[in-house]
C-alpha cells in the first residue's frame, strides 16, 4: 500500500498509557516500557491573542475590481512578479489589532488556493509576500486529529503591524468555503527575558544529548493545547522542514515566534498542538516542539502521512536561495544522532513507510508536493546526513533486520512440519509477539533459511533460501507491507555449507551480509553487494564444526559489533564470538551451559523492547522460551512466550 501525500492514511497506532507526568519505568508483563520523562510547565501561562477576518464577503472579493500585478517579495529576499490569474478576492486596507503573525485558513477542498498579503507597520505598508502552500504540514489523514481540522497556508512571520491587506487566486476563481485570514499577537512571556538559559527543571539525558530548550523556555501556554498527552508512534526516520519566515530575527525574537506559530496550530488549523517535534533557529538553538516527551516517539503534524513513523525538526527562517548556517546544520546533526541512538535507526540507511522508501534523513519535499524544505537547505541533506553519521560514531545494530511485517518490531518465522508451509509470527508492541499467520507454502525445497536483514537495500527486510535440488541460493525481497516478493537467484554452488547465518553487518560497511559454515568446520563471510547480491567469500575461522547450532544474535554484546553465539555439541555450553566490526570474531567467552534441551536457538532482536537483543530457544517438547539479553553479553531472567511449536520442523 501507497501512502497518499498530504492526503490518505493506513493506520493511527493510538495512544500509549501514560498517565503520570514523571514516567518511572516499572517491571509489568506486557506494558511498553517507557523512558523516565519529566515535563516543564510554564509558571505564568501566556495568552496568544486570534483575529479572524472573513474573506467570503463582497466588500472584499474581487468582483469589479482590477486587480493589479503584484511585485513579491520572498522572506529569503528574492522578488518575482505575480500577475492577475483567477483572482478570488483581492481586498482594500483592514484595519485590525496589532499582529505578528498572518496566515489563510478554509474548510472545503480547495485546488490551487494561493494567497499574498501585505501589513502595515508605523504607516508604512510592506512588500507583497506569498504565504506558502501548508498543506503538507498537517495531521496524518484518517487521524483523530485531522478530524474537524481546517486546511490553511503556512504562517508569515511579519513586525508587529495594523493594518493587512490580501489577495487569493484559485483554480477557477471561487472563494474557498469559510476562507478567512487569522491574525496572531503571539503576546509576551515571562520567557522573553530568559531566552536561551538553562532550565533547571530539564530532565536528565544521556551525555550525547545536545541543549534542547524546553517549551517553558519559548513561553508554551500549556492550557491551550489538547489536554493529555499526544499520540506515539515509533520512529523510522526523520524529516527536514523551515518555517518560511523572515531569516532577519534575533536571537530573543525566537520565543515569540514559536508561540506564534503554536498559536496558528492550534487555535486556525484545529491540531492539538504545534505541528514540529522539534524547532532550530539560525544561531543553532534547538527548541522542544510539540509536547509528549522529547525521547519518545510523539506523533506530531508536519508530515501528513508520515507523523506516527517519524520525527521532523523545522529550521525558523526560509531557506529557498539562502544558504543555511553552520549552526544551524550542526543542530540538525547532533539532533538526529541523538534521536536515532535512541530509537535504533541507522542514518545510513533507508526509511520504508508502508512501502514507499525515503532516506532515513529525508526532506519535506521528498513525501509531498512542496518546496519544504527550501532548494538550499535540501541541498545540505548530505551535509546533515553524514554529519549525523559521524556524530553517532557507531550505528545502532539492534533491528538485525528481522521486522519483515515492517512495523517496528521484531518477527520469528518457522516451516510447519506437515505441508512446508512459512509462517511469521509477528512481534508485538508491547514487548512478546502477536498474530501467527502464513506467509506463504511450497517451502519443502529449501534446506536452509535465514533473515538476514535489508539485502537488497530497498527499505524493507528480506528472507534468502537456499533450494535442496541444485543448492541454489534465492533472495526473497520484503515488500514492506508483511509479505514477500518473487524470488531471484543470488548464488549457486551452495551444497558445502552445512550453516546459513544472516547476522546483520559484519565488516562495518552499512550493509547486511551472510555467514556460512562449511562441512570441514570453516567460516566464510559473503559482504552484501548492497543490491540484493553478495561479494566474493572470505574464510573468517576454522573448526566450527564442534558447534551444532551456530546463531547470529546481531550486537549482543552492546559494543556496536555484530557478534556469533555457538552451542558446542560435547557439552552443550553456550560461547560468545565478540566481533571486530571488521568481518572477524574472537574473546571467545562461556554464557551458558545446560543448553542441551533445545532443538533451536534463534537470535529474534529486541523483542521486550528493553534497548538489548534477545534470543528465543525452542524445547524438544515445544515451548517457546524466550531469553532476554542484558546489553552486554549476558542473559536476564528467562521466560516462556508459547507451546505447541513442534508442529514446526524450523524456526528461523
Amino acid at each position: 500500500m501507497t501512502r497518499q501525500r498530504a492526503g490518505g492514511r493506513r493506520r493511527n497506532k493510538g495512544r500509549l498509557a501514560v498517565l503520570a507526568l514523571s514516567v518511572l519505568p516499572v517491571a509489568v508483563p506486557g506494558l511498553v516500557m517507557l523512558p523516565s520523562v519529566e515535563f516543564a510547565v510554564v509558571a505564568k501561562p501566556v495568552e496568544p491573542h486570534l483575529q479572524t477576518v472573513s474573506l467570503t464577503t463582497r466588500s472584499v472579493r474581487a468582483e469589479g475590481k482590477h486587480v493589479p500585478d503584484l511585485r513579491v517579495v520572498r522572506p529569503d529576499g528574492d522578488v518575482e512578479v505575480v500577475e492577475p490569474r483567477r483572482t478570488a478576492v483581492f481586498s482594500g486596507e483592514i484595519r485590525t489589532e496589532p499582529f505578528r503573525l498572518v496566515a489563510a485558513t478554509w474548510t472545503s477542498s480547495a485546488p490551487g488556493v494561493t494567497a499574498w498579503v501585505r501589513s502595515r507597520n508605523d504607516g508604512l505598508w510592506s512588500p507583497w509576500y506569498e504565504l506558502p502552500e501548508g498543506e503538507g504540514h498537517a495531521p496524518d489523514p484518517g487521524s483523530s486529529e485531522a478530524t474537524g481540522a481546517r486546511a490553511g497556508t503556512d504562517p508569515l512571520v511579519v513586525p508587529e503591524s495594523r493594518a493587512v491587506q490580501v489577495r487569493v487566486d484559485t483554480a477557477d476563481g471561487t472563494v474557498p468555503d469559510d476562507l478567512r485570514l487569522d491574525l496572531i499577537d503571539p503576546g509576551e512571556s515571562p520567557a522573553d527575558s530568559s531566552v536561551g538559559r538553562p532550565n533547571s527543571s530539564s530532565a536528565v539525558a544521556a551525555p550525547t544529548r545536545p541543549v534542547i530548550l524546553t517549551r517553558a523556555q519559548w513561553g508554551a501556554d500549556e492550557s491551550l493545547r489538547e489536554s493529555g498527552l499526544p499520540d506515539y508512534g515509533g520512529v523510522r526516520g526523520a524529516f527536514v522542514h523551515h518555517t518560511v519566515s523572515a531569516n532577519n530575527y534575533a536571537a530573543a525574537d525566537v520565543p515569540a515566534i514559536i508561540r506564534g506559530i503554536y498559536a496558528y496550530h492550534v487555535n486556525s488549523r484545529g491540531w492539538r498542538d504545534i505541528g514540529y517535534n522539534f524547532l532550530v533557529d539560525r544561531f543553532g538553538r534547538i527548541w522542544e516542539g510539540r509536547f509528549g516527551g522529547i525521547t519518545l516517539p510523539v506523533t506530531g503534524a508536519h508530515t501528513a502521512g508520515y507523523n506516527d513513523d517519524a520525527f521532523a525538526m523545522s529550521a525558523i527562517g526560509t531557506y529557498t536561495n539562502k544558504a543555511p548556517e553552520t549552526a544551524l546544520l550542526t543542530a540538525y546533526q547532533r539532533l538526529f544522532a541523538w534521536k536515532f541512538s535512541i530509537h535504533g535507526v541507522d542514518p545510513r540507511g533507508p526509511a520504508n513507510y508502508d512501502g514507499e522508501v525515503w532516506p532515513a534523513i529525508a526532506g519535506h519535499r521528498d513525501a509531498a508536493s512542496t518546496e519544504c524544505p527550501g532548494g538550499a537547505l535540501y541541498a545540505r541533506l548530505p551535509t546533515i546526513r553524514a554529519g549525523t553519521v559521524a556524530s553517532m560514531g557507531v550505528v545502532p545494530a539492534l533491528s538485525v533486520g528481522r521486522d519483515i511485517s515492517n512495523d517496528g518490531y521484531p518477527d520469528l518465522l518457522a516451516r510447519r512440519a506437515s505441508d512446508a508451509s512459512l509462517w511469521i509470527w509477528k512481534g508485538a508492541m508491547g514487548g512478546g509477539f502477536g498474530a501467527l499467520t502464513q506467509l506463504g507454502a511450497g517451502w519443502r525445497g529449501t534446506n536452509a533459511v535465514v533473515m538476514p536483514g535489508d539485502l537488497n537495500r530497498d527499505g524493507a527486510d528480506d528472507i534468502v533460501a537456499r533450494r535442496s535440488a541444485d543448492a541454489t541460493l534465492w533472495l526473497y525481497p520484503g515488500n514492506g507491507r508483511g509479505g514477500i516478493l518473487p524470488a531471484t537467484q543470488i548464488g549457486s554452488g551452495w551444497h558445502a555449507f552445512t550453516a546459513l547465518l544472516g547476522p546483520g553487518d559484519v565488516n562495518g560497511d552499512g550493509i547486511v551480509d551472510l555467514i556460512a559454515r562449511r562441512s570441514n568446520g570453516s567460516l566464510w563471510l559473503y559482504p552484501g553487494a548492497g543490491s540484493g547480491g553478495l561479494r566474493q567469500g572470505v574464510q573468517i575461522g576454522s573448526g566450527w564444526n564442534a558447534m551444532d547450532i551456530v546463531v547470529g544474535p546481531g550486537d549482543w554484546g552492546g559494543d556496536g559489533r555484530v557478534d556469533l553465539i555457538g552451542r558446542r555439541a560435547s557439552d552443550a555450553s553456550l560461547w560468545l564470538y565478540a566481533g571486530f566490526g571488521n568481518g572477524g570474531f574472537g574473546n571467545v567467552v562461556q554464557i551458558g551451559s545446560n543448553w542441551g534441551g533445545f532443538d533451536s536457538i534463534t537470535g529474534a532482536g529486541d523483542v521486550n523492547h528493553d534497548g538489548a537483543l534477545d534470543l528465543v530457544a525452542r524445547s524438544k517438547a515445544g515451548l517457546m522460551l524466550l531469553y532476554p539479553g542484558n546489553g552486554r553479553g549476558g542473559f536476564r531472567v528467562s521466560s516462556q512466550i508459547g507451546n505447541g511449536w513442534g508442529v514446526f520442523d524450523r524456526v528461523i
